[in-house]
């Protein structure tokens, strides 16, 4: 646990100790996703489905969320990537060292992110989202993020960079990838 000078506490939590805080991430999940709430992709029901049939067994599943007076504020969580080579083959055409890796080096997809709407505009989205990458062995990250998600531009300011899009499952929408090197 790590009180930063926001006063937010972090806390890593792995997959079992993710789920037993169902309420708490699906309570900032819904408020995060209002907007789009009439997309049945973005139903609470479905993100927890994923959550914990799709992402939670990958080994090195890793939530991090950010509390504030007992009550989680927001959360980042992902998982090492299955398919490296495909996100290698399009950050080479904007990360050039890229290519200097081995095209199956490993890849760490940061798959969900969100912050309660009543915490946005303090500085914690970028704490957890830096806080999740940190110690991550991964020399490059990978994202997918709504088209048209004004979240774009907080990325690309943190060193993200487009590189190209994907329809990750057949009833999801188009998302545009992005891709950063991690120190």
């Amino acid at each position: 646990m790590i009180t930063d000078d926001a006063g937010l506490k972090l806390v890593r939590y792995d997959a079992a100790e993710t789920l037993r805080h169902a309420e708490e991430i699906q309570a900032v999940y819904l408020a995060a996703h209002l907007p789009q709430q009439d997309n049945p992709w973005y139903s609470p029901a479905k993100f927890w489905e994923r959550l914990e049939d799709l992402y939670a067994p990958i080994p090195d599943f890793e939530l991090v969320a950010g509390w504030r007076d007992d009550r989680m504020v927001g959360y980042a969580f992902g998982t090492p990537y299955r398919r490296p080579q495909d996100v290698r083959n399009k950050a080479v055409h904007v990360f050039a060292e890229v290519a200097a890796e081995p095209v199956d080096a490993p890849v760490y997809i940061f798959r969900e992110f969100a912050v309660h709407p009543d915490h946005q505009g303090q500085g914690y989205a970028r704490i957890i989202h830096n806080a999740l990458l940190s110690e991550r062995p991964e020399r490059l990250a990978y994202l997918l993020v709504r088209v048209g998600n004004p979240a774009r531009s907080m990325y690309e300011s943190w060193g993200w960079r487009g590189i190209g899009q994907d329809q990750p499952f057949s009833d999801s929408p188009v998302m545009d990838e992005m891709a950063k090197q991690l120190d």
